[in-house]
């Protein structure tokens, strides 16, 4: 399964020049997306994205790896620690 979980994305990378060039950002208002087999799996609750994307990076001084990733549990509406 590949990493990706969105697909058809027709302009990139998304930066301030997309702002300033008229033709790429039609290109990119009019790019269709789809969901990859990842992106549905990552819905249905049988895939975990941060296991194709893993994640270890500093922000804010604050350290985020996977590890340490909270979770969103929808059926009790809260936050879940690691």
């Amino acid at each position: 399964m590949s990493g990706t979980s969105v697909a058809g994305l027709n302009e990139g990378p998304f930066t301030l020049d997309l702002h300033h060039d008229r033709e790429r950002r039609r290109r990119y208002k009019q790019s269709r997306l789809s969901l990859t087999a990842l992106g549905k799996a990552i819905l249905e609750q049988t895939e975990d994205f941060s296991r194709h994307n893993p994640v270890h990076r500093w922000f804010g001084g604050t350290e985020l790896a996977d590890g340490r990733l909270w979770r969103w549990d929808a059926a009790n509406k809260t936050l879940v620690a690691p």
